[in-house]
């Protein structure tokens, strides 16, 4: 599963990034917003920093396209673009939990 820190954030990460950084900065508590693949939506290139809406050629005009097939098609630099699920949590040195209107419930997590 991956998370946005905030609900307009463009940069996801997963959520062992996430525990890293509470560890790292010595925080409590990071609220998080789950997300999902954003199927047939815009794809995210790693190389340019920025979505690409489904259907450009980068072929024509970016010094690092680089076909997945080697030939052509889309590239090796595009990634999966993702939107929010709507639902949120918290997460603390404790573990994560589901915010349900306000109050927490344990979130399972797979791990």
């Amino acid at each position: 599963m991956r998370y946005f820190m905030t609900d307009d954030s463009e940069y996801i990460e997963t959520l062992d990034c996430f525990k890293e950084e509470l560890i790292e900065d010595d925080l409590e508590e990071m609220k998080l917003f789950e997300t999902e693949r954003d199927i047939g939506g815009p794809m995210w290139c790693i190389s340019k920093e920025d979505f690409v809406e489904k259907g450009v050629d980068c072929g024509g005009f970016c010094k690092h396209y680089s076909p997945c097939n080697g030939k052509s098609g889309r590239c090796r630099d595009l990634k999966n673009g993702y939107v929010l699920t709507g639902k949120k949590f918290l997460l603390t040195k404790e573990g994560l939990k589901e915010i349900i209107n306000e109050k927490f419930n344990e979130a399972k997590t797979g791990r």
